[in-house]
């Protein structure tokens, strides 16, 4: 994985290439500080005297940029502070600090970090846009996993292409995991889910992005005001259970 960060006025860049050393290239720029490297070849920043081919420039592009105003270097950690915005793919993450560790390699944001995607799903001619916020959002490279508590809110809005339907939903919870390759999402502790039609509440929520489907568990209770022909009123329609089966898309709720 390749890496490049921004941040002052000397841009230094690291990357590496099949079968050697890490490299180090190093050029002056007006208004930045480039930082390129991977998380698996991290110690170039505490021994760049023992690469070679000091003018090797990577033939492949960074597959994460962050920029910030400064960075510090420290105990095997680079640290970023202010206005810290990371991009990789479709992601951008957002925060007041950021540390990078090698070993093991992960990033944590901090400071009212913010994690955005905005993804098309052609098998549902949509658009979806998901919004993380948490006093903390750690992402684990070698696991391909990332977690985040406390405080966690995650806002999903969907619309189809034409604009003729828009759904959205937000949860809360004490704490979130989840891994890249696996499409779910799981939240613990204090978890409430809540859209345009219900409320939801439970101890643990699972939720698969590819078929937008919610599995409250745990005391899971589901909440609904319908008008009621007979009473001629707006009532409210409480669903509980242990497991309780939301369906995002058709906004149905089953007790299991």
């Amino acid at each position: 994985m390749h890496l490049i960060i921004y941040a002052g006025f000397l841009s230094v860049e690291y990357g590496f290439g099949y079968n050697r050393l890490p490299t180090l290239y190093m050029t002056r720029k007006p208004f930045f500080v480039g930082l390129m490297l991977a998380f698996a070849v991290f110690t170039v920043l505490f021994a760049a005297e023992q690469a070679t081919d000091s003018f090797f420039i990577p033939a492949t592009s960074p597959e994460t940029t962050i920029t910030s105003d400064s960075m510090t270097i420290k105990k095997g950690a680079v640290t970023l502070i202010g206005n810290v915005r990371a991009i990789s793919g479709d992601k951008i993450l957002t925060s007041g600090k950021a540390t990078l560790w090698r070993n093991p390699d992960r990033l944590l944001a901090s400071i009212t970090p913010r994690l955005y995607q905005k993804e098309s799903i052609d098998a549902k001619q949509s658009t979806r846009e998901s919004t993380l916020d948490a006093l903390n959002i750690l992402w684990e490279q070698s696991l391909d996993r990332i977690s985040a508590s406390p405080a966690v809110t995650l806002k999903i809005d969907e619309q189809t292409w034409d604009h003729a339907t828009h759904t959205w939903v937000v949860i809360s919870a004490d704490s979130l995991e989840g891994f890249r390759n696996s499409n779910k999402l799981n939240f613990q502790g204090n978890v409430r889910i809540r859209d345009q039609e219900r409320s939801g509440q439970g101890n643990r929520l699972d939720y698969d992005k590819a078929s937008s489907t919610a599995i409250l568990s745990g005391s899971a209770r589901v909440e609904k005001d319908e008008w009621s022909p007979k009473e001629k009123r707006v009532v409210k329609r409480i669903l509980t259970g242990e497991r309780i089966v939301y369906d995002l898309a058709s906004k149905t709720a089953e007790s299991e």
